[in-house]
């Protein structure tokens, strides 16, 4: 068992949904030691994909990936709602797990070639596909995908077309 595998983990049934059970990852964001473990995990873990830029998943990835582009010296750009992103930007409709969801990216804010994208949770795979998609449209070179958590639930679920790097099964 890794460090990480000891984190205790928080749980929210029916949240945002009835039938889904949310898992908060507040409990790594407000514990310094937490954190730290799950960044420099995470940058090991990485490393073999040689990557020269970060797409931030809406919300909780923004910090994640935000900690992981300075600890790379590298940049990152969000993936975001609809409308919260100035500017030209793009977007695709997408399935997950309690529903249906749009992401737009800003192509110009996407500086490097070959790009992680960063969540904070992997579920059915829908939305890091879909965030796949949109640089792939613009001409990105997808490496891989990195998420704090696995929802082993959903895995023979998922049709992947990328290495995903996650810290822990749930």
């Amino acid at each position: 068992m890794s460090g990480f595998d000891a984190i205790p983990l928080e749980f929210f049934q029916d949240y945002p949904a009835p039938g889904v059970n949310f898992i908060d990852v507040g409990c790594v964001f407000d514990d310094p030691v937490h954190w730290q473990l799950a960044i420099d995990t995470l940058y090991e873990r990485t490393a073999h994909l040689h990557f020269d830029f970060i797409l931030a998943m809406d919300a909780r990835g923004f910090m994640i990936a935000g900690a992981l582009a300075y600890k790379r010296a590298i940049g990152f750009a969000m993936a975001r709602k609809p409308g919260k992103l100035p500017g030209e930007a793009i977007s695709i409709d997408y399935q997950r797990e309690y529903g249906s969801a749009t992401i737009e990216i800003q192509p110009a804010r996407i500086k490097g070639e070959r790009v992680l994208i960063v969540d904070d949770v992997l579920a059915t795979g829908g939305t890091i596909e879909a965030a796949a998609s949109l640089l792939r449209q613009v001409g990105k070179e997808v490496v891989g995908a990195a998420a704090l958590f696995d929802i082993g639930f959903f895995e023979d679920k998922r049709t992947l077309t990328m290495p995903v790097t996650t810290l822990r099964k749930v």
